[in-house]
């Protein structure tokens, strides 16, 4: 059960780990940023109906287990016949004790353990059961691996009791092999119980909790000191575990102190933005290899204003006299040799298809709308150039790693871990982010150069950043290929 706090000293204070309960590791393995809501921002979790379920079936073993008097409802009455006959010598409800012989790279565990049978202790045995109330014991309950797993959810709370149990000498003299068990009671459907047993020795729970709590607990010290709700790691595949978590709205938004306008605009606007943003310094200024002359224009053919047709002719991409519609895209791939090229047999009722009827030509779109700003060469002569699901004949920068860069920056300004799963509370919420990228895109273009943008249909990133630097790019330096 989740020990009770102290109202003067808490688990965590100004960043400091003063103690831990193996409810605790629990909640930080399922989900670290969970644990800090609740113990570093103290926020406070609702009582679920699960909960108080099992904190009343709790109530009703202990006084049994204690008095023998049976109080127990229908839930717990239906593992009656698994629990031990009633006793003063039967440890319930039992406090790790002040001090605590259990700790954890220097820091001390609190708590209790639903019930300790010490009847076998002659023999060596020691068994520490945990109480565990459940809506489907077949499909929830754990396996006695996991009970002896630190690695596991279970094993992280029984390995533990195990341990504190191996450390009280004392009180267990003897002890070699540790009976570790989960008592499961079903609480929705036909009334069941089950024991969940694992026999581990001594040895087995000590080297678990070396290898395994102490550096975790050495991460929740981490964790413990960030002041920031980005800096706590969350797992979102548990958002929805055991009812859900509470805290989905403050994980996706996080705090916001001021505008998100305010936040990332003037950075991204400022003198030096070209130099927060390239993904490679801009290239020397290089006289470039003659091709020869366009026949259409007369122009110089270069690396720079050709690509390559798959017909192995030389494209002049920006040539005014060209037949724009008619034009392949650049380096468009050969024609897969796999594709049939037999007619398929005739079927009743319906004329066949040629499976060779010619295919419209992909266009390249080198001319920009009257409205469209022109593209700003830098010093060195260079301008923006995009390929878009094309390869382009001369040397580029894939765009999904500058796009990726400012999704970050949208993202942390935003108070959010990645901004196309920003929550209704979120300033990016409900597609604001859509906006709030292409507005950062714009505001800080790549340098310029060539980029290359593939795999366009499978990225909304990608999308939305073309669409916001296609109208930054000069007369043929946007290119599309087939779609």
């Amino acid at each position: 059960m989740q020990p009770a706090e102290g109202p003067r000293r808490r688990a965590v204070d100004g960043g400091v780990l003063n103690f831990l309960s193996v409810s605790q590791l629990k909640q930080f393995s399922l989900c670290p940023r969970r644990w800090y809501f609740v113990k570093v921002l103290r926020l406070p979790e609702p009582e679920t109906k699960a909960q108080a379920l099992g904190v009343e079936g709790h109530a009703q073993l202990e006084h049994y287990l204690r008095t023998g008097e049976d109080v127990l409802g229908d839930v717990a009455r239906a593992g009656r016949h698994l629990l031990p006959a009633p006793g003063a010598d039967l440890l319930v409800e039992e406090s790790f004790g002040t001090p605590s012989p259990l700790s954890a790279d220097g820091v001390p565990f609190i708590g209790h353990i639903d019930l300790i049978n010490p009847r076998r202790l002659a023999e060596g045995v020691l068994r520490v059961t945990d109480h565990k109330f459940s809506s489907n014991v077949g499909r929830y309950a754990a396996t006695p691996a996991q009970l002896v797993d630190a690695n596991t959810e279970a094993g992280l709370q029984m390995v533990g009791y195990g341990v504190w149990a191996a450390l009280s000498d004392a009180r267990f003299p003897g002890v070699r092999v540790l009976e570790l068990e989960h008592l499961y009671f079903q609480t929705r459907g036909a009334r069941r119980a089950a024991s969940v047993l694992a026999s581990v020795s001594v040895e087995h729970v000590s080297r678990e909790w070396t290898q395994k709590v102490v550096p975790m607990v050495r991460r929740m010290r981490e964790v413990a000191r960030a002041t920031r709700t980005a800096d706590a790691p969350p797992n979102f595949g548990a958002c929805e575990k055991y009812g859900g978590c509470p805290f989905k709205a403050q994980c996706l938004s996080g705090e916001r102190t001021m505008s998100l306008l305010n936040r990332f605009v003037p950075k991204l606007q400022s003198p030096d933005t070209a130099a927060q943003l390239p993904l490679s310094a801009p290239p020397q200024a290089t006289a470039p290899e003659a091709l020869g002359t366009c026949d259409r224009c007369g122009a110089s053919l270069t690396s720079e204003n050709t690509s390559k047709l798959r017909s192995g002719e030389v494209l002049h991409v920006s040539c005014p006299g060209a037949e724009v519609a008619a034009v392949l895209p650049p380096d468009a791939p050969a024609a897969s040799p796999t594709i049939a090229t037999e007619v398929a047999p005739k079927r009743r009722g319906r004329k066949p298809k040629a499976l060779n009827a010619p295919v419209a030509a992909p266009r390249v779109e080198d001319q920009e709308p009257a409205t469209s700003p022109p593209a700003t060469p830098s010093p060195q002569g260079e301008r923006l150039r995009l390929f878009v699901d094309c390869v382009p004949n001369m040397p580029a920068e894939s765009l999904s790693e500058y796009v990726a860069k400012v999704a970050a920056q949208v993202s942390e300004a935003g108070g959010v871990a990645d901004l196309r799963f920003a929550g209704a509370e979120s300033t990016l919420g409900f597609g604001r982010w859509k906006g709030a990228l292409s507005m950062a895109i714009r505001n800080a273009p790549p340098v310029p150069g060539a980029y290359a943008a593939l795999g366009l249909a499978h990225s909304e990133l990608l999308q939305l950043a073309v669409e916001a630097l296609e109208p930054l790019c000069g007369p043929g330096d946007f290119v599309r290929g087939a779609r």
